[in-house]
């Protein structure tokens, strides 16, 4: 019996020796967290989207408090919360969030996007996108929500197979990005109040190969990029515009106009808004 209770007995009192060794360390030890760090918490949405390059809101709040620099802002917070955590900084001036938002390149919707299979397939894009036959354009959007699954603040919705992004809640975090198989979102900086203009379409193939497979498609016909001082330009057979550019509401309406296929779509700084109109 002995030989039994004595490993024993000595393994409890090593056990009990250690973890009182490691209370007495980890209170010696103990780094005292920065209180304006819980108060830059309490301004975070707490969404942990990584949109202000930091892994989450904990990491961007030591972050802010350790550098004293409000940094690129939190964008999902919003002007507000940012003016907030620069007053709690002691920062004589505030940083306003550059406002940036997720736009997809795919403006057709069911009935518009030509389907010659029927897909039986899991309910993913990513899925779809590796088996092939949900639709026959093989740059559109399958319409089966991963990117929706993954938006931190329901900033994305499906409507008649069509991606809509509310551009007011959309914080341009990227999770969207990765999320599309077929790479249809771009992150873009927009001004509030302003019309945004999109490509809505992905498709590089010819025009003849467009027309095939969707009725929204770019056909490449140049015609959007003949208006005058017109900020459209052709990349591999779809129109493009430079977001960065200071481009005018009537040169960009202009090429919307012209586009016959009418795969320009404009976006207000409305939630929900979108024109696609004939």
């Amino acid at each position: 019996m002995e030989q039994i209770l004595i490993p024993i007995l000595v393994l409890g009192l090593t056990g009990f020796a250690f973890s009182l060794l490691l209370a007495l360390l980890s209170k010696k030890l103990k780094v005292e967290e920065d209180p304006r760090t819980a108060k830059i918490l309490e301004l975070l949405p707490g969404l942990n989207c990584g949109a202000c390059g930091f892994s989450g809101c904990r990491a961007y709040a030591e972050a802010v408090v350790s550098g004293k620099n409000v940094f690129s802002g939190c964008l999902p917070a919003g002007d507000q919360a940012n003016k907030q955590i620069a007053k709690t900084l002691d920062l004589t001036s505030s940083i306003s969030a550059h406002k940036q938002t997720a736009i997809c390149h795919c403006g057709a919707k069911e009935g518009e996007k030509k389907a010659s299979s029927r897909y039986l397939g899991p309910n993913t894009c990513k899925a779809a996108h590796l088996i092939g036959g949900a639709i026959d354009c093989a740059y559109g959007c399958l319409g089966f929500s991963d990117c929706i699954e993954v938006c931190p603040v329901g900033a994305i919705t499906l409507k008649q197979g069509l991606i809509y992004v509310d551009i007011e809640k959309c914080g341009g975090c990227g999770k969207c990005l990765q999320a599309c198989p077929r790479n249809l979102f771009e992150i873009v900086p927009i001004e509030k109040g302003l019309t945004f203009y999109n490509i809505a379409c992905a498709n590089k193939d010819t025009a003849l190969e467009v027309k095939k497979v969707c009725s929204k498609g770019c056909i490449s016909c140049t015609v959007c990029t003949k208006v005058e001082n017109s900020p459209y330009r052709m990349k591999d057979n779809l129109s493009a515009i430079d977001y960065t550019k200071e481009n005018t509401q009537e040169t960009l309406e202009a090429g919307k106009n012209k586009c016959p296929t009418k795969c320009i779509v404009k976006l207000d700084h409305k939630p929900q808004t979108i024109d696609h109109r004939l």
